[in-house]
């Protein structure tokens, strides 16, 4: 019938850029006199603005993790384009349409190295669940459950089994969602306890002690004559730094202020710390009982001894009486009671054994990154989409992924102009 202009909106740095394009407008053979027009290479049917603007949108949102409002404030300065949130947002839906996420799956489960790292991560009333690949360093899988409960899990980990993830060690907090579901589903499987919660959770009570112990010394300092209100006078105060030895309460607030130190491995002390410890045991002689405690705990999960040397210097620590008749030191050891103990060195018997659940929680970590300022993503298949596509990007990243294989990148690439066709009309900024 003829021939239409056509002025699409293209990308150009510091600069306001169309493609020109002239196409043929035709009427259809069947009589119901609809009429269409050619489509224009690199251009989406219907659309204003040319793929190239949509991948550029798409890389600032997943690949550079940028909120909605930034991309605007970048493609406003950068390429001179006013784009609303709506749009963005269809720029968003549309890269998550070029992915493969089956051929990801596949991917990590030809990949996977037979060590399973499995966590949680809350958001807003909803569970995401994660497992990860730590020796490898890819994430396998997630699912987003309404409820953080055992049938959720459940499902989770047989979907993991039915893709054909089978693994040899799992390792994972103290939860006790893992404590049947995973021999139920893989049978033999080795259960690794994540030794950093493990520490974290003894350390806490050995600061408890601490505190215990700076709460009696505070105690002592009250019984004493109560001095007058206000500051005292700049005679007092010279007598007081004059004496060698501090107050009892000027000693509980030392023993607060580095009560850290009680808990800090010897190997990272700098000669302050060093200095600051000895004066806290000095003050109270009853906090070395802790500190011992706390340096032989350290010694349990040693990188190089054995299964039966960590057993052994358990059992010396469970039959110390100056720790058995110390209440919180008491509770500690029960952290480690021996079937619990089993799970935390399951390490020790691999010879490059994980005994840490990091790995998953830089996921969790990665997640509150995605979902920060982006209000957008709220509901569970925008949560759903936007994981997807970071997953797929870091796929084709990593050193695992055979180019070769590689249909394409994370978000397509748009069509080439043809040549013969029209160069894109650029206006100055």
């Amino acid at each position: 019938m003829g021939t239409v202009d056509r002025m699409i909106v293209h990308i150009a740095l510091g600069q306001r850029a169309w493609i020109h394009g002239r196409v043929g407008v035709y009427r259809s053979r069947c009589g119901c006199s609809k009429r269409f027009q050619a489509p224009v290479p690199g251009v989406p049917k219907g659309g204003r603005y040319s793929l190239e603007v949509r991948n550029v949108v798409a890389n600032a949102l997943v690949r550079d993790r940028l909120p909605y409002r930034m991309v605007q404030q970048r493609m406003a300065e950068d390429f001179h384009l006013r784009l609303s949130l709506g749009y963005i947002h269809d720029c968003f839906r549309w890269a998550h349409g070029q992915i493969d996420n089956a051929a990801r799956l596949r991917w990590a489960v030809e990949n996977f190295s037979g060590v399973l790292c499995i966590d949680e991560v809350h958001d807003g009333g909803r569970t995401l669940l994660y497992a990860t690949d730590p020796l490898n360093d890819f994430t396998i899988d997630f699912d987003v459950v309404e409820k953080n409960d055992q049938e959720h899990m459940d499902a989770f980990l047989k979907a993991l089994r039915d893709r054909g993830i089978v693994p040899e060690v799992a390792i994972t907090d103290g939860s006790p969602l893992y404590k049947y579901a995973l021999q139920e589903i893989w049978g033999d499987i080795e259960h690794q306890l994540c030794v950093f919660h493990v520490i974290k959770e003894v350390n806490k009570l050995l600061l408890d002690a601490v505190r215990d112990i700076k709460n009696q010394i505070k105690r002592q300092g009250n019984k004493g004559r109560k001095r007058r209100r206000g500051r005292p006078s700049r005679q007092q105060q010279q007598r007081r730094s004059a004496r060698s030895t501090l107050t009892r309460k000027e000693q509980a607030r030392f023993i607060w202020q580095h009560q850290h130190l009680i808990v800090k491995k010897a190997e990272t002390m700098s000669e302050q710390d060093k200095a600051a410890l000895d004066e806290m045991l000095r003050i109270a002689p009853a906090l070395a009982t802790i500190r011992r405690f706390n340096q032989e705990f350290y010694r349990l999960f040693e990188r190089g001894i054995t299964k039966q040397q960590a057993r052994y210097r358990r059992t010396r620590m469970v039959n110390h009486h100056a720790y058995q008749s110390n209440p919180f030191l008491a509770h500690a050891l029960k952290k480690v009671r021996k079937e619990r103990f089993e799970k935390i060195i399951t390490f020790l018997g691999w010879e490059d054994g994980e005994r840490t659940s990091n790995h998953v929680e830089r996921n969790n970590r990665s997640f509150r990154m995605l979902q920060k300022t982006r209000y957008k993503r709220r509901r569970e298949h925008t949560i759903r989409m936007s994981i997807e596509l970071d997953l797929y990007a870091r796929m084709l990243k990593h050193p695992l992924f055979d180019l070769r294989l590689r249909e394409g990148p994370p978000l397509k690439q748009p069509t080439a102009v043809p040549t013969t066709a029209p160069s894109p009309h650029r206006e100055a900024a």
